[in-house]
């Protein structure tokens, strides 16, 4: 193998050209000079020589005179005795390196020394003494130089273009994300869009106790009265609102700021305010509204008792039952039948939110729903509830379709009082006396609340018949499927009011 690692140059086939590329994958080094410019490169030499050798038949090169070391030595096992202890070099003729064939070499070596070493090289110096003799030809010129920097200047040009395509890659990617980003910032930080305002209309908005930034802002914009709850909600941030409970007045369309103004009390409006307790009957609440807001009690009492002014059907008589529980904020200027038909509103809002839209249907969702109100805890709204629907069944073998409950005979006498007498409980007279007659009262007994209204709406569906409170300070109440049972909770209450008598009274 030859230094370039590969073959032979007798077995290398094609052209000296051809064969030159093929040793390029390990190039020798480069001969550059001789004397103390360069002592050249020996394993380049030997290559060199083989090639020139080859090279020689077409190319005839002169060659020195053959002397007495060109001639093959004398085979002897004996060494020489007289060249045992000579020196290093001594007995070899001199003469062929004074001769004239032979100057060339001494000639190379002065001139590289003499001349500016700037890539000045072998083959510059050989330039200029003519032919070369055999084994002597420089690496560079069997590696041709101007092959060698077309290979480079092609490496260049590809290095530049990788690196021109990769810069471009990263640049487009940069501006995409860039642009991505921008776009993604900007929708993070833009304000909601919202109504310019300042509304159209009238809407009656109830705030339920307990609500906070975000169920208000998701019922204003079911309501129509902002464009989204999140526009309500980037108005409130950093305000710390203190909402009150209670129905306000609002227009459709409003900008989310005036609503929160509203909500609030910082709007500036002048209004009138009152609170419905819940389960209140009509004559209390109607006096409750005429004091919040200055309305003659005459003029509610007359609307009161024209329903058909408010929309309902012609089996409701009166008011009764659709007087909402809770607080209003209402315009000063608001009248008798602006005021009444917003806690109307209230009542049929609740209504449809538990699934009742028929209006004869809730009229007897707000019966029962009073009485639930009125008999029990709200913990047991929706046991008691069912048990009313167990009741009112013709069928059933313990009450014949009756619901005997306290609550609506005293409604029928005009009294809060539940403590009854035989007599009152026997008196057929009283229409609301659910001890004498069966099926729900002529109408509700109250204004029941949206608890009340949900458990009559989805009732508990249970065994039981009858309930009885046994204990009125903790509101612990007992049920119980027969009549035998119940009196043995009855038994228990007459024990413990035996014992609280001036709970009981």
């Amino acid at each position: 193998m030859y230094p370039t690692g590969g073959e032979s140059p007798e077995e290398n086939e094609g052209t000296p050209r051809r064969r030159r590329r093929a040793r390029r994958q390990t190039p020798a080094r480069r001969f550059h000079g001789v004397g103390r410019h360069g002592m050249g490169d020996n394993e380049a030499v030997l290559m060199a020589q083989a090639v020139a050798e080859e090279a020689a038949e077409p190319s005839p090169v002169a060659v020195a005179p053959v002397d007495e070391f060109d001639q093959p030595l004398p085979q002897t096992d004996t060494p020489d005795p007289s060249l045992e202890n000579a020196p290093l070099g001594e007995g070899v003729a001199a003469e062929s390196l004074t001769d004239p064939e032979e100057n060339w070499l001494q000639d190379a070596e002065q001139e590289a020394e003499a001349a500016p070493h700037v890539r000045s090289g072998f083959a510059d110096a050989m330039a200029r003494h003519g032919s070369v003799p055999a084994g002597y030809l420089p690496a560079e010129d069997i590696f041709a130089e101007e092959d060698f920097e077309v290979d480079l200047a092609d490496r260049r040009r590809r290095r530049r273009k990788r690196a021109i395509t990769v810069t471009s890659v990263v640049t487009v990617i940069i501006v995409v994300l860039g642009l991505a980003g921008f776009f993604v910032l900007r929708n993070l930080t833009a304000a909601p869009e919202d109504y310019p305002g300042p509304g159209t209309g009238s809407v009656s908005f109830e705030v339920k106790k307990g609500w906070g930034t975000k169920q208000i802002a998701k019922g204003l914009a079911e309501a129509g009265v902002v464009k989204s709850a999140a526009a309500f909600e980037a108005a409130a941030k950093d305000q710390d609102p203190a909402y009150q409970p209670g129905t306000f007045d609002l227009k459709r369309e409003m900008t989310s700021p005036d609503v929160l103004a509203s909500l609030t009390g910082k709007s500036g409006a002048k209004v009138s305010y009152f609170s419905l307790p819940a389960n209140t009957r009509m004559p209390a609440a109607l006096k409750l509204i005429s004091e919040g807001t200055g309305l003659p009690i005459k003029d509610l009492e007359s609307l009161a008792n024209r329903p058909s002014a408010f929309g309902l059907p012609a089996a409701v008589t009166s008011l009764e039952g659709y007087l909402h529980p809770g607080e209003y904020r209402l315009p000063q200027e608001a009248d008798a039948k602006a005021v009444l038909a917003a806690l109307v509103k209230a009542t049929q809002d609740s209504l449809k939110d538990q699934g009742v839209t028929d209006p004869t249907q809730q009229y007897r969702i707000l019966n029962i729903a009073s009485i639930v109100a009125a008999e029990a805890r709200q913990n047991d709204f929706k046991h008691v509830a069912g048990i009313i629907d167990n009741r009112l069944s013709p069928k059933n073998k313990e009450t014949g379709g009756r619901l005997e409950v306290d609550s609506s005979v005293s409604y029928g006498l005009g009294q809060t009082s539940i403590h009854l007498t035989k007599a009152q409980k026997a008196d057929k007279d009283n229409e609301y006396n659910s001890y004498q007659h069966t099926g729900l009262p002529p109408t509700p007994i109250g204004s029941p609340g949206d608890s009340a209204i949900e458990a009559a709406a989805k009732p508990d569906k249970n065994d039981d018949f009858y309930w009885v409170t046994v204990n009125l300070t903790t509101g612990e109440t007992k049920f119980a499927p027969t009549y035998a049972a119940h009196l043995k909770n009855v038994a228990e209450y007459r024990t413990w009011c035996d014992a609280n008598a001036d709970v009981c009274k």
